[in-house]
């Protein structure tokens, strides 16, 4: 009887311990970010926080710019990234993600990918608890949160600067990325403009354009057929409309005759934008301010450890924060040496407030 006693006392001490190891151990999730369960980014106290930093390519101004301040960014908060700024193809943003993964990084922020084929590796990096975020990209499950504008409406606020300038009369082209991408929201919403609200503007053509050589080329095709009946030509972003400024220009037009609108701003646009180039006006993007959002979503979510969905999270139900971009014109085009933040002095740039985060480091300077 006494041996029966102690077996059942020692399995119910037993069942205890490794209940209370189980309890000790089980790993918390949220729901916000996915369709399934996924467990709450590590929390890091003790050291600085490792992350893995991805972008397409570095030709792209925008990108430039949103690099500059990530770096701007971790150095002030004492974290540490390791960067792949050059995967251009699908293969090689994957095997980026995997390195990360099996370097297990605490948090991988994405530029710019190709988000659609990497949505299992996202998954994989969050089960191994390594958060994942984006900077004006596309969202998939599992990233927990993308900064961005709300580029249906941006487009559509230039569009109005540019009807205005042909008083809402003449023929448009819209030159788009073919790849889907949020990006493309920006003529989605043009278009529509066009076609339903304003029946004297004759749209010739909505053309997605898969390389940046595109966008000269099919440049070249419209102006050989319209001339200088063609009037504008809405481009969804301004390397990209630059292509069409260069066709414009060697067909011997200016922009009195044709002009080019596009959307990012920076130093390149604004020189073109101030000599008198085809193109006239750009939305400026506030891409620094996207990188500090992200940034601060990553300190809340594993320093201060308030995971998604949480009260007091910074993470919307749609995992979107949206900022304002800034309509860049003759009128207003910043001047060389300036810091890219006096751009958005009507949006979040205040030159009193000298402990802001916009004067961390060295900013983006304006160039020629």
């Amino acid at each position: 009887m006494k041996k029966n006693t102690f077996l059942i006392v020692s399995l119910a001490l037993c069942l205890l311990v490794t209940g209370s190891v189980f309890t000790a151990t089980k790993v918390k999730t949220e729901t916000l970010t996915s369709g399934k369960p996924l467990p709450v980014p590590r929390v890091i106290k003790d050291r600085p926080l490792q992350i893995g930093w991805l972008v397409e390519e570095m030709s792209f101004e925008s990108y430039q710019r949103v690099w500059k301040h990530a770096q701007i960014e971790a150095e002030h908060r004492g974290w540490k990234i390791t960067p792949v700024l050059d995967a251009k193809t699908i293969d090689a943003q994957r095997d980026a993600l995997e390195v990360f993964i099996r370097k297990n990084v605490d948090a991988i922020v994405i530029n710019y990918a190709q988000m659609q084929t990497l949505k299992d590796l996202v998954i994989q990096a969050r089960n191994k608890g390594i958060g994942v975020y984006c900077v004006d990209n596309t969202l998939v499950p599992g990233v927990i949160v993308n900064a961005t504008q709300h580029n249906g409406v941006v487009g559509a606020r230039i569009f109005y600067y540019g009807a205005e300038r042909i008083d809402s009369k003449g023929k448009v082209l819209i030159l788009n990325e073919a790849r889907p991408c949020i990006y493309q929201e920006r003529c989605f919403a043009v278009e529509g403009l066009i076609k339903k609200g304003y029946p004297s503007l004759d749209l010739v053509g909505a053309e997605g354009c898969k390389e940046i050589s595109d966008y000269f080329t099919k440049t070249v095709d419209y102006l050989t057929k319209y001339g200088k009946q063609l009037s504008w030509i809405f481009v969804y972003a301004d390397i990209e409309g630059l292509q069409a400024a260069r066709a414009i220009e060697q067909a011997g037009f200016t922009r009195d005759d044709i002009f080019v609108t596009g959307i990012d701003g920076g130093s390149q646009v604004y020189a073109e934008i101030r000599n008198g180039s085809p193109m006239v006006a750009t939305m400026s993007q506030p891409f620094e301010e996207y990188c500090h959002a992200a940034f601060e979503v990553i300190n809340q979510v594993q320093i201060e450890g308030i995971a998604p969905g949480d009260a007091g999270s910074m993470v919307p139900k749609g995992r979107t924060l949206y900022f304002q971009a800034v309509l860049t014109t003759p009128e207003n085009v910043p001047s060389v040496g300036t810091s890219i933040h006096t751009v958005f002095s009507d949006t979040y740039y205040n030159p009193k407030d000298k402990d802001a985060w916009y004067f961390w480091g060295k900013p983006y300077t304006i160039t020629e």
